[in-house]
């Protein structure tokens, strides 16, 4: 999607500027890990998991995330993009290792086992779970069209009247898409999706198991099955391919470090636009 966007309009996305603070730069994995451990526990500990405490609660939040599902295959595909070759004729990857990774991870995403028979895409099992909980998928579901008919992401974004948190969301994943370095696309998609999902993912089934909440069989399984493929295949496959990318280099770990950073720092943004609206509709008048 975001390619054909860019394309389509000619607009060229802002190069990464934003650098994250820190005292030290990252100079391995181990170290960068220990450095976005804050972010990441703030993450997992936000209050808006407190606040999906009943079904329309749990509406609202599918949807604003409906729009971080749709953007995780925008990332993927980016990198399915740089990483494999698309071309005809076609040539052997650059890099077969990571070839190889994301291609395993883009089977699993786009044609998983559904649960019904057959195979689906993690995003139309998303959409089947909003229908199933009595949450409006119109508005993504526009978005994506949109974009199947190469309309600019940011217009599309605003025609589909996208909730303006929602907008920011995406547009700051597409734009790591359009002038990230393969290395700081990994990044972003590695800490701010693959390794945190399993452990976010996991707090909002327990939140929805005590609930009790019925109607939310889709998304409990939508959930679930990340937790599954990506504690257990796709988070490990997309660390290797980051190691591959960055070759030991200083330099693309400290640039990996300040993408994570991003990845972590755009999510907390949208759970906390998401916590407000719970606030304003639940009438909790919170902070």
């Amino acid at each position: 999607m975001a390619r054909g966007y860019a394309e389509q309009s000619g607009d060229v996305a802002p190069r990464l500027t934003v650098k994250a603070a820190r005292e030290k730069t990252p100079a391995s994995y181990a170290e960068l890990w220990e450095s976005i451990k804050p972010d990441r526990e703030e993450l997992l500990n936000h209050r808006v998991y407190s606040l999906l405490t009943t079904k329309r609660a749990v509406q609202i939040f599918m949807e604003h995330h409906c729009y971080a599902v749709m953007d995780f295959m925008c990332l993927l595909k980016s990198l399915q993009q740089r990483l494999t070759v698309l071309s005809i004729p076609w040539f052997p990857p650059a890099n077969a290792d990571a070839a190889r990774f994301i291609n395993e991870i883009v089977l699993g995403e786009e044609s998983d086992v559904s649960p019904r028979g057959g195979y689906t895409s993690h995003y139309q099992l998303y959409i089947e779970a909003m229908k199933e909980a009595g949450a409006n998928p119109e508005k993504v579901e526009m978005l994506v069209e949109l974009g199947r008919n190469h309309q600019h992401y940011r217009r599309a974004l605003v025609r589909a009247d996208v909730p303006t948190a929602a907008q920011a969301f995406v547009s700051d994943s597409i734009s790591v898409c359009l002038t990230g370095k393969n290395h700081e696309i990994a990044s972003y998609f590695l800490f701010g999706r693959e390794n945190l999902i399993p452990e976010m993912f996991g707090v909002i089934v327990e939140r929805l198991r005590k609930s009790g909440e019925t109607g939310l069989d889709g998304l409990a399984y939508y959930l679930n099955r990340h937790i599954e493929v990506d504690g257990g295949e796709h988070g490990p496959a997309a660390e290797k391919m980051l190691h591959y990318l960055i070759d030991d280099s200083p330099r693309r770990w400290a640039e990996a470090y300040d993408t994570a950073i991003r990845a972590l720092k755009s999510r907390g943004k949208l759970w906390d636009a998401i916590a407000l609206v719970l606030d304003q509709d639940l009438g909790r008048g919170g902070v």
